[in-house]
């Protein structure tokens, strides 16, 4: 004898998969601002390098004067990421802390953006390699 999970007609049926898309709806929106989705920062983007301690930084945090009084700017050198990273240069930990280096959506935002109804934030890179802020 053959069971069926969801006994009934074809409305049961309905009302059944309505509850499940309503509970994994409901689920996503509670934990979804939870869940962080993480973007890559693009290859070409620019960032100063510090060849005698092999650090890189964000442009925003050099040009807006964030930087520790005992860091020499005028030793820094511009060149994308890509290449500071091939050449064996780390990200300072300041710059890190301070999220220059990421972009994080949540799992929320992620989805909404995928369908349709929000619209993406702008861009903390051009498409140059220069940054927006």
């Amino acid at each position: 004898m053959k069971t069926d999970p969801i006994k009934g007609g074809p409305m049961e049926k309905l009302y059944a998969i309505i509850a499940l898309i309503i509970g994994i709806s409901v689920l996503i929106a509670l934990f979804g601002q939870l869940i962080m989705i993480n973007k890559p920062i693009p290859p070409e983007a620019i960032v100063y390098v510090d060849e005698k301690t092999h650090f890189y930084y964000a442009p925003p945090y050099i040009i807006g004067n964030k930087y520790p009084s005992d860091l020499d700017v005028s030793n820094l050198k511009a060149m994308t990421i890509a290449e500071a990273e091939s050449n064996n240069y780390q990200p300072d930990e300041k710059c890190k802390e301070m999220g220059y280096f990421r972009v994080q959506n949540t799992l929320k935002d992620t989805i909404l953006l995928k369908i349709g109804l929000i619209e993406p934030p702008p861009s903390r890179w051009n498409p140059d390699g220069s940054w927006n802020w």
